[in-house]
């Protein structure tokens, strides 16, 4: 391997969402104690590695709930969105997410596949031109789609963390009668939605300087 695959920013991503989920635990069940009192360096110790191992856990039903089923079963995945003339009425409430690629582009992007034996759409284009020996020899490109991934991939775990934690605060706020805690549920919610917009415009960002880059690539 010529490179270890494994960043600082995953690092600091986890420790976000996973914090985000132990602070919430601690509002919602009483445990784990992450505030109101002092450690000792290996409770601290533990804490972060609770903290860690809480972020890596629930990225697996971030991206099942968030991107396998929001995005890909309701919004649609970028790759489609990119290269559709006509939006769903959907656009409305996420302009951004479906503003289609240039028609001059789209044109190239599936003239240079069909070109080169692809003639479907969706993901098997998508994958063809990810896998693309021009897309992979772009250096440049590769660390702008990776600056991309880790941010579309930081912004999803977080949006689904805080709004894992909001609704579990505001049902305990509700049967409670905590205000504190409906508040606090509230927020996170709001927090989820903001970061779930953030995550869209990542998410599309990333195919979309893909297949720009492939309309204008060398052949």
């Amino acid at each position: 391997m010529d490179r270890i695959p494994f960043v600082s920013y995953d690092f600091f991503g986890y420790l976000s969402s996973g914090l985000v989920l132990v602070a919430g635990m601690q509002r919602v069940v009483g445990f784990p104690q992450v505030t109101g009192r002092e450690l000792t360096v290996a409770e601290g110790a533990l804490l972060i590695l609770a903290i860690y191992v809480g972020g890596q856990v629930i990225a697996s039903p971030s991206r099942a709930f968030l991107e396998d089923l929001v995005v890909s079963k309701v919004l649609q995945r970028p790759h489609t969105v990119l290269l559709r003339e006509r939006q769903p009425w959907r656009r409305l409430l996420f302009p951004g997410y479906y503003t289609a690629l240039p028609q001059t582009i789209r044109q190239r992007v599936i003239e240079r596949a069909k070109g080169e034996g692809t003639t479907e759409t969706g993901e098997a284009l998508f994958l063809h031109i990810r896998f693309h020996e021009v897309t992979r020899q772009d250096e440049k490109l590769m660390a702008r789609l990776e600056a991309f991934l880790n941010q579309y991939g930081f912004a999803r775990n977080l949006a689904f963390t805080c709004l894992f934690v909001g609704v579990a605060l505001v049902i305990k706020g509700r049967l409670s009668n905590d205000v504190a805690n409906l508040e606090y549920g509230v927020t996170a919610i709001v927090a989820a939605l903001l970061l779930f917009y953030r995550y869209l415009k990542f998410f599309r960002q990333y195919t979309y300087e893909l297949f720009n880059s492939y309309a204008g690539g060398k052949r």
